[in-house]
């Protein structure tokens, strides 16, 4: 009788598996915003950062939504240590080899597949830049995040203002990124971006188009995403003639965690202008160390090319920054 009692106890617990090593048991209540919340016999219902879950098992069936589909279906989880397979009303079986694709989880069919969720991150900067007379630049930099199940929009900026002995100079980059995943990998893109540098030649450099996409996979641990389109340019100069230009585009978006709370990341985006025939790169890598949970310590190294400067002197522009962030 105690086995019978113990196998029944144990066929209704759902487990849960973290990225720490830590398993969980108790009943799922939702999945929603990037949250899972677990009813446990220990502490109560416990909500968990979806980020830091690996699998899932259950002998439940729940209203599951995925990434790219416009609603909630009924299904069943099985998992173990990393990976989840998803098993549809009907039998059909999916395996992932991490939870990302699952975007939404309730106990009741939702009346709203959507569920948003707002986030974000703000950066105090100082910037060296090599190769300019302006050695010592302060400014702020920051995002901020609109998604839901498969749509994502992303808001960013990078401020930077400078006082040398009495001669202000500013420069700034602001952008909006809007990507729809059409499965777990798959996403289209489109994405509009503008430059501005008080100082230099090239006064605005504004950037406007589309791409395709491929996630390989986006975990709390590492993520690996890029895309490939076509944009166009104009590069307004304060004494050469305006530029105007289509090239093709490659976005690529890589983050690793190194040790502990130790984090890499690279990010690059690379025009290659049609008319011109020359190539236009920038790269945007660095290391951030996690302090607490929300505050970071972040050293970036920024370098720009241009296989056919205007001014014809400097090809490579390096610069590294670093900064104290607050993330959300």
């Amino acid at each position: 009788m105690l086995c019978l009692f113990f196998s029944i106890s144990t066929t209704w617990a759902d487990t849960v598996w973290m990225n720490n090593g830590d398993v969980l048991s108790g009943d799922i209540v939702k999945l929603d915003s990037g949250k899972l919340s677990l009813q446990t016999k220990y502490a109560g219902t416990i909500e968990l950062d979806w980020r830091y879950v690996t699998a899932l098992d259950s002998d439940k069936t729940f209203w599951v939504s995925l990434i790219g589909e416009d609603e909630a279906r009924l299904r069943r989880f099985e998992g173990q240590d990393t990976g989840i397979t998803v098993i549809d009303d009907n039998g059909r079986k999916r395996s992932f080899s991490a939870v990302w694709p699952v975007a939404a989880i309730h106990i009741e069919k939702p009346a709203i597949a959507d569920t948003w969720e707002l986030g974000g991150n703000l950066v105090a900067t100082l910037d060296s830049k090599s190769g300019n007379d302006d050695e010592l630049l302060i400014g702020v930099e920051g995002k901020l995040n609109i998604d839901d199940q498969w749509n994502k929009n992303a808001f960013y900026w990078d401020i930077e203002a400078e006082d040398d002995d009495g001669i202000k100079s500013s420069e700034w980059k602001v952008g909006y990124s809007y990507s729809r995943y059409l499965d777990e990998h798959w996403f289209v893109q489109g994405a509009a971006e503008q430059e501005y540098d008080s100082e230099e030649d090239l006064r605005t450099r504004t950037s406007l188009g589309g791409t395709l996409g491929y996630r390989f996979w986006e975990t709390a641990e590492k993520a690996l995403k890029t895309s490939g389109g076509i944009s166009q340019l104009w590069e307004d100069y304060k004494t050469n003639e305006s530029q105007r230009d289509y090239a093709l585009t490659w976005i690529f978006n890589y983050r690793t965690r190194i040790i502990n709370n130790w984090e890499y990341f690279a990010n690059s985006r690379t025009f290659f202008r049609l008319k011109q025939s020359t190539t236009l790169v920038n790269v945007n890598q660095g290391i951030k160390i996690g302090l607490t949970d929300h505050i970071s310590w972040n050293l970036t190294q920024i370098v720009d090319y241009d296989s056919n400067p205007v001014d014809k002197t400097q090809k490579v522009d390096s610069r590294i920054k670093m900064g104290i962030g607050y993330q959300w």
